[in-house]
């Protein structure tokens, strides 16, 4: 006993090891929680990366839509296989800008409705494209981002915890293409190779813009394919897609052998729920 009333805790040196092994331990655990926080507040550029299935590709995701009740369900379809997304919200057609837009691209004027709805659309992907490939860097090339319009369903005929394992090997399976599809209409195929027992790949062309990803240097190079063919004056998205598979190279679709309860001449992972969410633009 010392004076005053104090005494001595005497620790033997296995006890004093393990007092700072636990506050190792703790320290640990504080600094992993603030770099979870720091993501989770979007301290990172895009506060919506993920990784798919536990694998190894990095994985984000936009979604253009201009009703907050389709992006709403969309995201949280999205969310089922795996994948979080942000809203992107395209120029209304009845914008000066996007009938100016227009009528540069093509030459003249056409100011009806349609033509500015779907030219609206065009623009949307290629500024979320271009969007992307300025946040990769030249140390992230192979990073994933896929663009969707906001009426896809996931295909009844898989779970989604099966689809967030057919992604997963999808995206090795288009890895050196750095482009894929994970639904497509009246798709023409080739090379087609299983991902599972029940489930195919194969690589296809095809007129759907709903669900597709690109990686950051496939995006840039894509972009650039636009570029290079203004003069065919294509206004519809999905039909540029086309002619990139036809034309440049077949794009890898997941899920070639599961075909959309609305129409059976479109198939994949993911289809169009044209019964739940009518098109827009017609």
């Amino acid at each position: 006993m010392l004076p005053y009333g104090c005494t001595i805790t005497t620790f033997s040196s296995t006890s004093l090891r393990g007092l700072m092994k636990s506050a190792f331990v703790f320290f640990l655990l504080v600094m992993s929680f603030l770099v979870l926080a720091l993501q989770w507040n979007g301290t990172l550029n895009f506060s919506t990366i993920l990784n798919v299935a536990q694998g190894s590709q990095d994985v984000d995701g936009v979604v253009l839509s201009m009703k907050p009740e389709r992006f709403n369900h969309t995201q949280h379809v999205l969310a089922e296989i795996g994948l979080r997304v942000v809203q992107r919200v395209p120029l209304s057609f009845q914008s000066k800008e996007v009938n100016e837009s227009l009528c540069s691209f093509v030459g003249s004027p056409r100011d009806n409705s349609m033509n500015l709805k779907v030219w609206s659309n065009q623009m949307a992907f290629v500024n979320a494209m271009e969007e992307f490939v300025r946040e990769a860097n030249t140390a992230t090339p192979k990073r994933w981002r896929f663009f969707f319009e906001d009426d896809v369903a996931l295909n009844p005929n898989i779970t989604s915890e099966q689809a967030k394992v057919l992604l997963a090997k999808g995206l090795e399976v288009a890895d050196e293409d750095g482009f894929v599809y994970l639904g497509l209409c009246g798709p023409h195929c080739e090379e087609s190779r299983p991902l599972d027992e029940h489930v195919e790949a194969a690589r296809c062309y095809g007129a759907c813009a709903h669900a597709f990803g690109l990686q950051a240097n496939a995006a840039a190079k894509f972009l650039q394919h636009l570029e290079n063919t203004q003069k065919e004056r294509e206004i519809y998205m999905d039909q540029r897609l086309l002619n990139y598979g036809k034309k440049v190279k077949r794009v890898w679709v997941l899920g070639t052998n599961l075909q959309s309860p609305s129409d059976h001449a479109h198939v994949g992972l993911l289809y169009q729920d044209r019964i739940r969410f009518p098109t827009t633009i017609g």
